[in-house]
């Protein structure tokens, strides 16, 4: 999960002039796919549990990618239609059985596994590889956070989404790893609404 709570708390460590990407936090299903040489292997839900047969039907998740190692990507799943729904698991599960639903659901991918470059790198590596990724806004003050949220809360920001906030990410893969992340939390990302 990503951090919550007082924003300012989590600004005053940083320093004022951090490079932040600001992302939209997409009302959905967060999952993990994994690829091993190039070829989908396993998708997972946050339970980890292995729904890699209800995804094969989507389109938005490609099947295969050209890259001959392992590769690990998270991202959500979000309703395509219905903006103010949350996505469920259950409805996911049902309409892969079901060949008209399957352009009822997206996936964006917002980040990549293992890796040794930014997150903006990362994003733009996710890209290629022909997944959608988020609308990005950047910013290299950390003063700025306060107006890309008046900016999401007026729907000036992100609004092809449906949303529940924004995300504020540490650019920085160096700054990433020392600030960590355990199971239960990423030190470096923060949600806010």
């Amino acid at each position: 999960s990503l951090g919550k709570g007082n924003i300012r708390k989590w600004l005053e460590k940083l320093l004022p002039n951090t490079r932040l990407i600001i992302e939209p936090k997409i009302i959905g299903f967060s999952i993990g796919i994994q690829y091993i040489n190039g070829t989908l292997n396993k998708v997972i839900d946050k339970n980890s549990l292995d729904i890699t047969n209800a995804i094969n039907s989507l389109r938005s998740v490609p099947k295969s990618i050209p890259i001959k190692n392992r590769i690990e990507i998270q991202g959500v799943l979000y309703e395509v239609e219905n903006e103010s729904s949350v996505i469920k698991k259950t409805d996911l599960l049902n309409n892969h059985k079901n060949p008209t639903g399957r352009n009822k659901y997206n996936f964006c991918a917002f980040q990549l596994y293992h890796c040794k470059i930014n997150q903006f790198q990362a994003l733009q590596e996710l890209k290629n590889l022909n997944f959608e990724i988020p609308e990005t806004q950047f910013t290299n003050f950390t003063s700025d956070t306060e107006i890309y949220r008046q900016c999401w809360r007026q729907g000036k920001l992100f609004q092809r989404y449906p949303t529940s906030g924004i995300v504020l990410k540490i650019n920085s893969n160096k700054l990433q790893k020392h600030l960590g992340e355990n199971n239960l939390s990423t030190n470096w990302a923060y949600t806010i609404n």
